[in-house]
């Protein structure tokens, strides 16, 4: 569950696939904070600010006007693959689009209180962004703790690299096929072109730096 400026933000199932559930803390619901749609509102309102059309939004991410139609207006669950689709089609960085107007869009310096974002990702406990935000940033970089003898992480492939630091535990990683196990102070660097996934093996938490590309948040 990701807190961010009264939103509560979760991971939840729906026909097989994940996506964002977007529910509200109490100041938020009684105050005069944004409304429940304030996310998929915004991205209508960055598309209208671009002049693009939901047809032109269709050509560029496939998917039907329809859907995009239903996921402005908050009908449709967005899967975090559609966010990034759509993130990418509006040339808005997914943060941005939980981001409050009057934030500062630089964030070189990262606190203990910051943001964590446990239920984007299911396959953690916690799942901490540590990367700065600012314009034309290339990478990300997180703090990630996973479940011990948590074996249900689906196989994936995208553009970019991958890079791991295991700070506690031990990580089973394959890729192509190919198993690599690698424990506390090792590291593993691998292209995310290549079909991969990533195991905790032990009856221990596993806890790991992670740095990728490109940019999600």
């Amino acid at each position: 569950m990701l807190t961010r400026n009264g939103w509560i933000i979760m991971n939840c199932r729906y026909a097989g696939k994940n996506y964002v559930k977007i529910n509200w803390t109490q100041d938020e619901m009684d105050g005069t904070g944004m409304k429940e749609e304030a996310v998929t509102s915004k991205m209508k309102k960055i598309r209208k600010q671009k002049q693009m059309t939901l047809k032109d939004m269709s050509l560029m991410t496939g998917f039907s006007i329809s859907f995009l139609s239903q996921m402005e207006r908050g009908i449709s669950p967005v899967t975090l693959t559609s966010l990034k689709k759509i993130s990418n089609a509006l040339g808005t960085p997914v943060r941005d689009l939980f981001m409050e107007e009057d934030e500062d869009i630089n964030e070189y310096v990262h606190r203990d209180n910051d943001v964590q974002l446990q239920g984007l990702q299911r396959n953690y406990k916690k799942f901490t962004v540590l990367s700065g935000h600012f314009d034309q940033r290339k990478m990300e970089i997180f703090h990630l703790v996973m479940e011990p003898n948590f074996m249900d992480y689906e196989e994936s492939s995208h553009d970019g690299e991958e890079f791991y630091y295991i700070l506690k535990g031990k990580a089973r990683f394959v890729i192509e096929g190919r198993e690599y196990t690698i424990g506390e102070g090792e590291t593993i660097h691998f292209p995310s072109t290549k079909k991969h996934y990533m195991q905790n093996p032990e009856s221990m938490e596993l806890e790991m730096l992670c740095v990728l590309s490109p940019v999600i948040f």
